[in-house]
């Protein structure tokens, strides 16, 4: 009986992966799907709690539901402050600066509207800021002569490096693997500084030195630019300034950096500046939040007592007990974190770390450092990103060229990130 079930829990997963990869079921929909199934599958109740005081109504569903509360509130309060920064103009005014300081040299310019992205992505995140950013940099990128399909990677390369050390996204790590905001701080650091050394690679290997006159036109009417407050040009900085050097945690550092940009920005505005970020932030991540509600209930399910009992076994011999093999295991395997794969932590990647952690091989730190390693991969690469297809139309590119351009580095970063990890941390 136990191997039938071993086999019906693999077929979902693995059928489930197939089904998101092909786009013919949402995440949305196919994350608590798989909670729900596995878990029925397992023999956990549905109803009445058996011996362990679980069901699929009250511990799948009810409490895996509100499993990652505080990721959540994280996000709502990460997304108004990234409304905020584009509604007061200072990610525009940043691009504009940028491009101001490189002049019409390639190579100057590829770096200094790289190195912006970066900096807005550390307080920003969604498809709302990657419109804005594209609308912006890449005719500047085109008209100073960068290939098209680089020009959408630079946009790409930069905004995952930001997100790197986007404070909004540590409380992920802190609720599905129960890592401490200073192992996510030290590792988001790292990485960081991994994804920009590899990313300024990629320029000198692709952009030339010589200004190359384009073809592309530039919109013949433009909105004036926004003036801003030279030091509101920092407040994106300002969440990860708390957090890494004040040791303040992600919502409370996200909360202080709210109030400081709008203060500075449009003190005599504060309420409804701040009345309409906050509505028009949590719009923006309705989606993600409603992933994560998805995400929550999956890892109930694969956690569950009963589904524990089953899958450890297995896990535990196919999990890496070396670092040699940590290393290959998840470098070899990064590209499964495209297409909404295995080891995509906004989809499967989640679950499977809970298991990874679950059969006790592994540290929760290893497990997050491989995991946030892949991301690399899945957020410049994944061409079912939005941000990617943004990146590409702008450009006027196949988002399966940005793929091609992207993916030998951001695996590069991949591995880098996971032999420090081998070396300091597993």
């Amino acid at each position: 009986m136990a191997t039938v079930q071993v086999i019906l829990i693999f077929a979902v997963l693995i059928g489930s992966v197939l089904l998101m990869m092909t786009k013919k079921l949402p995440a949305i929909l196919a994350l608590p799907m798989i909670g729900i199934l596995v878990a029925f599958i397992a023999g956990v109740p549905f109803m009445n709690a058996g011996e362990d005081g679980q069901s699929i109504c009250s511990f799948v569903i009810s409490a895996g539901s509100a499993r990652l509360a505080g990721t959540i509130i994280v996000t709502i309060f990460g997304a108004i402050f990234a409304k905020l920064i584009e509604k007061q103009g200072i990610a525009e005014n940043i691009i504009h600066k940028a491009a101001e300081l490189a002049g019409d040299k390639p190579l100057a310019m590829a770096f200094a509207l790289t190195i912006a992205t970066i900096i807005i992505f550390i307080g920003m995140s969604g498809a709302g800021p990657v419109i804005m950013v594209c609308t912006i940099a890449v005719p500047l990128l085109l008209a100073a002569g960068v290939a098209p399909v680089v020009s959408a990677s630079l946009i790409l390369l930069g905004l995952t490096v930001g997100l790197m050390i986007n404070v909004s996204q540590y409380q992920m790590y802190i609720d599905t693997l129960g890592m401490t905001q200073d192992q996510v701080r030290s590792m988001s650091v790292v990485l960081a500084v991994i994804g920009a050394i590899v990313t300024a690679a990629y320029i000198l290997l692709n952009v030339g030195r010589k200004p190359v006159r384009s073809s592309w036109a530039m919109p013949a009417e433009r909105t004036e630019q926004k003036q801003v407050n030279p030091v509101a040009l920092f407040m994106p900085l300002l969440p990860f300034i708390l957090v890494f050097f004040l040791k303040i945690d992600a919502l409370t550092s996200l909360i202080i950096a709210i109030l400081v940009t709008v203060l500075i920005t449009t003190p005599k505005k504060t309420i409804p500046v701040l009345s309409a970020c906050f509505i028009e932030g949590i719009k923006d991540v309705a989606a993600v939040i409603g992933l994560m509600i998805g995400i929550g209930i999956l890892l109930n399910g694969v956690t569950a007592n009963a589904t524990k009992a089953l899958i450890e076994p297995i896990i535990a011999n196919v999990i890496p007990s070396s670092p040699v093999m940590y290393v290959l295991f998840f470098a070899i395997l990064s590209p499964l974190a495209l297409y909404r794969g295995p080891l995509n932590m906004a989809g499967m990647g989640s679950g499977l770390a809970a298991i990874m952690l679950s059969a006790g091989t592994m540290n929760p730190f290893a497990v997050g450092m491989a995991l946030r390693c892949n991301t690399f991969v899945q957020c410049a690469s994944d061409p079912t990103n939005t941000q990617n297809v943004i990146c590409a139309d702008f450009a006027h590119v196949d988002v399966n060229d940005v793929l091609k351009s992207t993916l030998p580095y951001t695996m590069v970063m991949c591995l880098i990130g996971l032999i420090y990890s081998a070396i300091f941390i597993f």
